[in-house]
């Protein structure tokens, strides 16, 4: 019987140390309720005005300092921080509602400058490029701070209060001189006073951009600047392809005409692009949508996309519509490629006026949803046109 209780004892003794040696297995659980979040040491003030100057883009306008975000847990990874950017959607009863915010930048330390330029940039992407001058913002500065560590479950991001301000913008938008395609392996040939074959500018990349219907029948075509002249006018040299080549500007008449550009070996929509400061082109087969619709509240379709109202085809990429809309409309209208399919889809953003705006694309129906494009002010007849090369629409009365 002695026996067997010691035997029972040094199993027991062995259970105890096999247990305690047993390596914990279990994730650390972060207590959010415990977390500390970021704090502002030196932050903008409701009062504050940021009057942003062109001129002084990358001057320092403001430097922002904050605290550390403390986590319940000690050993973790050191966290990122990131600045955010948000604009007031609205403002009642002094109480201030904000937009969806955006990430200036991210990085590891608890302070950070911001210039006019970056700043103005960040509100120029939200709001768009057109407004009017001496417009005031209210926006406001965030910091959201997180740590990367796959072994700690309940791990959430945490944020300051918002810093909140009233800013000033300057518009980044600048004048382009317009261009003109024309030549025999276009659809107007040399007529240099038809305007039908503008170029879009691309202000992002600082481009011009055409779809057009090329034809090697007689494969040479050119741009000219102001129509019914000659020069100034854009051609290339004898080592020119049709896929690309560079481009040799003319100024006036007397200097020497330069060669026209080579047209492709097929007929066909092709993407032209003129990049006239770094003075070189590339041309590729266009992937434009054939066909147009216009569908939305202020049309007689509704939101019935399988009655969408189709457009016509007025060159690749470009669609126009005469139709009734309607000011009773508490949405709008936009477009689809397709009767029956919500995508692809072009819509509007924030910035889009009932008159123009510009395009925003959404090719699947897992993207985003763009705005509508607002209703008329008064039911009437009115003539729609949508460029989606230049991603940009017009709306005219008749």
């Amino acid at each position: 019987m002695k026996k067997i209780s010691i035997l029972l004892a040094i199993f027991a003794s062995a259970v105890i140390i096999f247990t305690g040696c047993k390596k914990d297995d279990r994730t650390p659980v972060l207590d959010i309720k415990a977390t500390v979040n970021p704090a502002w040491l030196v932050a903008p003030t409701p009062d504050t005005h940021f009057q942003l100057v062109k001129d002084s883009a990358d001057m320092v306008l403001t430097t922002l300092e904050w605290s550390d975000v403390v986590y319940s847990l000690s050993g973790l990874p050191s966290p990122l921080y990131s600045l955010q950017l948000l604009m007031a959607d609205s403002t009642v009863a002094d109480q201030v509602y904000w937009g969806e915010a955006i990430e200036l930048f991210t990085f590891p330390e608890t302070t950070r400058t911001v210039t006019y330029g970056e700043l103005n940039t960040a509100i120029v992407k939200i709001i768009g490029t057109k407004f009017a001058e001496d417009t005031v913002i209210t926006a406001g500065f965030r910091i959201k701070a997180n740590v990367n560590a796959n072994d700690v479950s309940n791990v959430i991001d945490a944020f300051s209060d918002i810093a909140s301000y009233t800013v000033t913008p300057y518009s980044t938008s600048i004048e382009v001189p317009p261009l003109y395609l024309l030549g025999a392996a276009t659809t107007i040939g040399w007529d240099n006073n038809n305007p039908e074959l503008q170029f879009s500018y691309d202000a992002v990349n600082d481009v011009y951009k055409i779809v057009a219907t090329l034809d090697p029948a007689d494969p040479y075509y050119k741009a000219i600047v102001v129509l019914g002249q000659w020069a100034p006018q854009w051609g290339t040299d004898a080592n020119a392809t049709w896929e690309s080549g560079i481009l040799i500007y003319r100024p006036t008449e007397d200097v020497p005409d330069p060669a026209a550009l080579p047209a492709p070996p097929e007929a066909g929509d092709y993407l032209i692009t003129f990049d006239l400061t770094n003075e070189v082109y590339t041309v590729e087969l266009a992937n434009v949508p054939q066909t147009m619709h216009v569908i939305g509240d202020a049309t007689e379709a509704g939101w019935d996309n399988s009655l969408a109202i189709p457009m016509t085809k007025v060159s690749p990429g470009i669609f126009e519509l005469e139709t009734t809309l309607s000011a009773e409309a508490t949405e709008g209208f936009k477009f689809l490629v397709n009767q029956g399919a919500w995508a692809p889809m072009y819509g509007t953003n924030a910035d889009g006026a009932f008159e123009s705006g510009v395009l925003i694309y959404r090719e699947t129906e897992s993207d985003p949803d763009p705005r509508s494009i607002p209703p008329p002010s008064s039911t009437g007849t009115y003539k729609i046109v949508m460029n989606t090369v230049g991603m940009s629409y017009t709306v005219t009365p008749l």
